[in-house]
């Protein structure tokens, strides 16, 4: 297995040629959580008369074929050795799909990869796999010729995955000349399924694809929720369908105004919306998950070796990150360990949170002192972090705030920190707090850290000190101690060396 944070690997770049838009993105390195360092989309529309004529539409191939050229000369030169381009719906459905192909592959040089419906749904369930922490039960992904929906068991059970042949094209085109026949369009398909009656009930169902993802966006602005991170949001199937209902009743000038959703999106939202409130109807999940992972993210899941996709996408991504924008490899992990006898009745998922942050702890090094804790603060909220839900990035982002002597009250983070309960901020505060004495001990240096074992006895904490780079009087070292004996709740600190107390 790769290294985490293997910086000498090369980026690696897909290609998700769709129905209705074309996007590029290459990623740092193929890793379990992978990051995006270039991301571009085309609409051309492929799909959009595939309906109607059962062929890609004429005035979109020559748009295709020059999006394409370039993504592939963009990737290359880029230092990708590996480029992806993945085909979907449209190409597979539509009679010349196979010429089309044959005219990408010799226009770029580079082979594509056609995919089945049963494929391309297990291939997003495969991406949600990869963005969220042991993720199970079903997937959908919209796309502008098909739906796919796929069961998601646990770690590396089979998924099993079916393609609907209704995408946001066809629904939008029917919607155009009347909801009647939206309703029997989509009823006809749905009628084919009838396994899939209840199919996600008392389990959450993800959802993947541009124009799903735009009513997730959509919903933050509208609520104006504290974090604008579409992945991860959770919502009720009875909010779910309450913010489907009141999107496709949009008439265009409402549409326009809309926030939070891309002006190519625009025309696609009630489609998008009248598709998902009838597919979670028909699901029946508990509740429904927005993923910002999918097709692509799937696509590099499927490579990494079994042992790799098993680990925690979380602690995978804060580990890179910590690798990269740390002054060193070991202090984030020596921080996990040292901070341990701490928090030793933590549950196993405190215990993940707290070595996450431990793991991101050096990363704003760089920053101005005077701006640098609402700096860390802000940047941890809304990294790319794959595996948190909201309540769980505000959880790493105040934990860091603190560890940087962020001022508590400071109203620039108090609607983001208002996602988490008062134990779940006493805990970031006292995380923070530890963090903050052990960077002072140790200058950010994991051999020194080491010699500094702390406790809890009874209640008092005791910290000993056995290395001659550390004044256990300085008193930068006794005051942060008081403080993290105030954030833990205790009574009094104790400080010993090798000569006795200090």
């Amino acid at each position: 297995m790769r290294p985490v944070g293997g910086a000498a690997d090369p980026p690696v770049a897909v290609i998700d040629l769709g129905s209705n838009s074309i996007r590029l993105v290459v990623y740092e390195r193929l890793a379990r959580a992978p990051v995006p360092r270039f991301n571009e989309r085309r609409f051309c529309g492929l799909g959009r008369e595939l309906e109607a004529t059962g062929r890609l539409a004429p005035g979109a191939i020559g748009p295709a074929l020059r999006t394409l050229r370039r993504y592939a000369w963009l990737a290359r030169a880029a230092g990708c050795e590996r480029v992806d381009i993945v085909a979907t719906a449209a190409v597979r459905r539509a009679a010349d799909g196979a010429a089309f192909v044959g005219e990408v592959e010799a226009t770029t040089g580079e082979r594509v990869w056609v995919l089945s419906g049963p494929e391309e749904a297990r291939t997003s369930a495969m991406g949600v796999r990869a963005g969220f922490h042991r993720p199970t039960g079903f997937v959908g992904d919209l796309g502008g010729g098909s739906i796919e929906l796929a069961r998601l068991g646990v770690e590396e059970e089979p998924i099993e995955g079916v393609s609907l042949p209704v995408g946001a094209l066809a629904v939008a085109e029917a919607l155009r000349r009347g909801r009647d026949r939206a309703e029997a369009l989509v009823e006809s398909v749905l009628a084919e399924f009838p396994e899939l009656r209840g199919a996600a009930r008392g389990r959450p169902f993800y959802v993947v694809g541009g124009s799903w993802r735009s009513l997730g966006r959509a919903h933050m602005a509208l609520a104006d929720t504290p974090l604008k991170v579409v992945h991860g949001l959770a919502l009720s199937p009875a909010e779910l369908v309450r913010l489907c209902r009141e999107l496709a009743a949009l008439d265009e000038r409402a549409r326009a105004r809309l926030p939070g959703v891309s002006r190519r999106r625009l025309d696609l939202v009630p489609a998008g919306a009248f598709l998902l409130e009838r597919v979670v109807r028909l699901l029946e999940p508990e509740r429904v998950v927005f993923s910002a992972t999918g097709l692509r993210e799937g696509r590099l899941y499927e490579s990494l070796p079994p042992a790799e996709r098993l680990l925690d996408p979380l602690l995978a991504g804060c580990a890179d990150l910590g690798v990269r924008d740390g002054r060193t490899a070991a202090i984030g992990p020596a921080m996990a360990a040292w901070t341990a006898p701490l928090f030793a009745f933590e549950e196993p998922a405190e215990a993940r949170l707290r070595k996450a942050v431990c793991l991101v702890s050096d990363t704003a090094w760089r920053e101005h002192p005077e701006t640098r804790a609402r700096d860390a603060f802000f940047t941890l909220a809304h990294y790319p972090l794959l595996g948190v839900d909201h309540a769980e990035r505000a959880f790493l982002a105040y934990a860091l705030f603190c560890r940087y002597e962020g001022r508590r009250e400071d109203p620039a983070v108090a609607r983001i920190v208002g996602l988490l309960d008062k134990p779940e901020r006493r805990r970031a505060a006292a995380l923070g707090a530890a963090l903050d004495l052990a960077y002072r001990l140790s200058g950010g240096v994991a051999a020194v850290l080491e010699a500094c074992r702390i406790r809890r006895e009874g209640g008092a904490l005791l910290l000993e000190v056995d290395h001659p780079a550390v004044d256990p009087q300085d008193e930068a070292v006794t005051g942060r101690l008081d403080a993290l004996v105030a954030a833990l709740g205790l009574d009094r600190a104790e400080i010993r060396t090798p000569a006795g107390p200090a």
